[in-house]
């Protein structure tokens, strides 16, 4: 990461996100929070293995999320989930589609 700007290069960017092996483009990049807990405000939101990828599972209007990161655009949430194939990971949820409780 260069100091001057705080940005990461492609390189390393590609390597946080997960390059171009079907999980990632390396076109993102998340940014730390504190734990936020947000709550579920569309009738179901998709939870995405990366932002507009493949999705994981979905969650119910209503439903409580505890979230950690956020990408550097502000759009996605990141958490961590029981990945539906077995252990667990990140997702990611659209933002516009909660509200901080």
């Amino acid at each position: 990461m260069s100091e001057e700007n705080k940005k990461l290069n492609d390189e390393e960017l590609k390597q946080i996100a997960g390059g171009n092996d079907g999980m990632g483009d390396g076109t993102f990049s998340v940014v730390d929070i504190p734990d936020t807990w947000v709550r579920v405000t569309a009738s179901e939101l998709n939870c995405r293995y990366w932002p507009n990828g493949n999705i994981a599972k979905t969650y119910e209007y209503g439903h409580r999320l505890k979230v950690d990161g956020i990408t550097t655009d502000g759009l996605w949430y990141r958490l961590w989930i029981y990945n539906p194939q077995g252990g667990e990971c990140n997702g990611y949820i659209y933002k516009a589609y909660t509200k901080p409780i």
